[in-house]
């Protein structure tokens, strides 16, 4: 937003920057709910006062206050431009302050408790009366009054405040009593229908509830909301769409969802109402609440029994699948379904697939994460659940690709949770998986290629990011080369592990889906259309990824490197047990990797290591960047002279120093087919499923 230094009558607003700060505002609302909730529970384990706590408070507080207020001056700026998209729009954009709702909190106040006597007035008057078309109207007339105000946290605190706990209840039954009523008079143009219209007294309910602190009314109603299960379904749908306080709406889903799934007391009569979903769906919307209200074994009111040790996340997990696949149906299975799908995208957010990062999450979010990975294969496997399980894969593929490692001895040993260096280039997971746990994993998502793609964009995006680090890693070795043998490059180490992942993945696929021969999968479908159409758009390893899906992009390489490798490196080669296609797959990955290694610079006049830049114009154009693998694979004296080039770069010479570009491609193809290869037998000979599978004898 602007005033000055600009005219003082000047408001303007950037649509992109201002979405941006309002999902930082609402990351840092959640943040600082969730780690003044942690630190709450650490300081009463060891019976120090919390008192100093409440400065946290009061900024949580404030910060949840502002979200709705700068998405109303938002919205403003997307009114004036309707085909606005982020992006598309630089700059400020010129709107009217005055057109934003905001009074002085004191009058705020007073209109909030005015109307809320006004809807007390309307409830005593109408109790027991039929309702008259002229009683319709007046209704609307207040519904539409109150949601006017539902981005103006005062008030909206003194309303709720003025009708009080039981008023405030009552209010989903009012609204839905009103469209039964009448049906033909929306509230307004985002509350049309029921539904929408409690979307939005929910979204106002969370407005509310950040300005609880300063009127005392509602932080009254909030407490008892939180103490009492008075009437769990009008909550569910308070709470369903808002934003709250983290640690309130953690306590609030752990006694009215998390608690009574686990100690049985959780009617299959709620979930038909759809009540649990939108408990689920609330922490959704909110992943520290989520970890906090499923707990990590430390709940200090988890239901079980004091003698018993307190149940790991994973147990807890566990126990909710459970449930919601045995409660016996009643009503409507579709709501039952939709409760298992809310189940699925909670353990997804609570992971933090939507708001951290591969290789950069939290502790918080990794130990949940670690907690549905492992459990993961007991879960029952609906297609929202291995949908939300590829994307947790997908999220943490640094985690899973450490656990490919099948040679490491420690791949053997169990999961546990804790940072530690894998030896990769730029990485550093958050938890070592054993080979088995990452196997395991990626059998539940391993049925179709349509669950799968997930984790396939992940591979994607950390198999470009190794290879970029390891590029960096090997240029520096090239200007600084040390003395004695050398080592093994780490580009090499990258496509090492990029093959066992490859291997785990295929492994997984293929005991699930009880056959070795996979190739008629859509992602290698989609991979042979791109050897026609031209790869460079689905380069993986250039600095940019092109337009088309990084699930492809993974599959280029995963899929594209076959046993006729070396073959594919000898211009003229054939092998019996190859065919044309085979060669031709091998050869565009190969391509793949020189120009991603040409494009991250790495080349080298000086020794110790020679290069021999590709100039014949036949594989190179005016720019000397090499052609595309289509016109290059469609002539055979081109392909003769890629190949030609490659080997004049070391690439079949038994002799040449490995840190030559064409001997570092192809080791790297060969490494990643071999990591491939053992680490499929290695599983084989662990799983006699797929050992049967890959043998043939079913």
């Amino acid at each position: 937003m602007s005033t000055p230094p600009f005219h003082p009558d000047l408001h303007g607003i950037d649509p992109g920057r201002m979405d941006a700060f309002i999902a930082a505002m609402i990351r840092a609302h959640a943040t600082i709910g969730g780690q003044a909730e942690l630190i709450r529970l650490e300081l009463t384990r060891v019976d120090v006062p919390t008192a100093a706590l409440a400065p946290l408070k009061e900024i949580e507080g404030w910060v949840g206050a502002q979200v709705p207020r700068l998405r109303l001056r938002n919205e403003l700026i997307h009114k004036q431009v309707p085909d606005w998209k982020p992006g598309w729009l630089i700059g400020l954009v010129r709107y009217d302050e005055s057109a934003a709702p905001f009074a002085s909190p004191a009058e705020d106040r007073r209109a909030g408790a005015a109307l809320s006597e006004s809807f007390r007035q309307y409830a005593r008057e109408t109790a027991g009366t039929v309702i008259t078309d002229e009683l319709k109207r007046r209704h609307h007339d207040l519904l539409a009054r109150l949601l006017e105000h539902r981005d103006d946290a005062d008030f909206a605190a003194a309303f709720f405040a003025g009708l009080g706990t039981a008023g405030t209840l009552a209010l989903p039954r009012q609204i839905r009593d009103f469209y039964e009523h009448g049906r033909t008079l929306p509230v307004s143009a985002t509350a049309n229908s029921a539904q929408t219209t409690l979307d939005e007294l929910s979204r106002m309910f969370g407005t509310a509830a950040a300005a609880a602190s300063r009127v005392p009314g509602m932080a009254t109603v909030m407490d008892d909301l939180e103490r009492d299960r008075t009437d769990s379904d009008a909550l569910s749908w308070l709470v369903s769409k808002g934003r709250f306080p983290t640690e309130w709406l953690a306590t609030v889903t752990r006694k009215n969802v998390v608690n009574p799934m686990l100690n049985g007391s959780l009617t299959p009569e709620t979930v038909a109402l759809g009540t649990t979903a939108r408990y689920l769906d609330a922490l959704s919307a909110d992943p520290a609440a989520a970890r906090l209200a499923v707990g990590d074994g430390r709940t200090p009111d988890s239901p079980w029994p004091v003698q018993l040790p307190r149940p790991t996340t994973a147990s807890v997990l566990t126990a909710m699948d459970l449930y919601l696949a045995r409660v016996q149906r009643r009503g409507d299975p579709g709501v039952f379904l939709r409760t298992q799908e809310s189940f699925a995208r909670m353990l997804a957010s609570a992971s933090g697939i939507h708001d951290e990062k591969d290789g950069a999450h939290s502790k918080e979010a990794a130990r949940f994460a670690f907690a549905v990975i492992t459990a993961a294969p007991h879960f029952t496997l609906t297609h929202a659940m291995r949908l939300r399980l590829a994307e947790v894969g997908g999220s943490y593929a640094t985690e899973v690709a450490a656990s490919a490692q099948s040679l490491d001895p420690d791949s053997g040993r169990p999961s546990r949770f804790g940072a530690f260096d894998d030896g990769l280039v730029g990485t550093r997971p958050t938890f070592r998986l054993s080979l088995t746990d990452g196997y395991r994993f990626l059998q539940t998502f391993a049925d179709t290629d349509a669950h799968m793609e997930p984790f396939d964009r992940g591979m994607a995006a950390l198999a470009q990011r190794l290879f970029a680090d390891a590029v960096r890693v090997d240029k520096d070795r090239l200007a600084r080369p040390s003395e004695g043998r050398q080592p093994e490059t780490a580009v090499e180490q990258v496509f090492s592990r990029l093959g066992m992942v490859s291997g785990m993945q295929s492994a997984a696929m293929k005991v699930v889906r009880g056959t070795e021969d996979l190739r008629a999968r859509a992602a290698f479908d989609a991979f042979e259309q791109l050897l026609d159409k031209g790869m460079d758009s689905a380069m993986l390893f250039l600095p940019t990824a092109g337009g088309t899906p990084a699930a492809v992009a993974w599959m280029a390489l995963s899929w594209g490197i076959k046993d006729g490798l070396g073959a594919a490196l000898e211009p003229g080669a054939r092998l019996p047990s190859v065919n044309e296609k085979e060669l031709t797959q091998s050869r565009a990955v190969l391509h793949q990797i020189a120009s991603g290694l040409l494009a991250r610079g790495y080349t080298s006049g000086d020794p110790p290591v020679s290069f021999r830049p590709p100039k014949d114009p036949l594989i190179v154009d005016e720019q000397g960047r090499l052609r595309p693998f289509t016109e290059i694979d469609a002539d055979p004296r081109r392909t003769e002279a890629f190949l030609q080039w490659l080997k004049d770069n070391g690439s079949v010479d038994g002799d040449a120093d490995r840190r030559t570009v064409g001997k570092m491609i192809a080791t790297s193809g060969l490494k990643f087919s071999g990591g491939h290869d053992q680490t499929e037998k290695v599983l084989a000979a662990r799983d006699p499923a797929l050992k049967r599978v890959l043998t043939g004898s079913y």
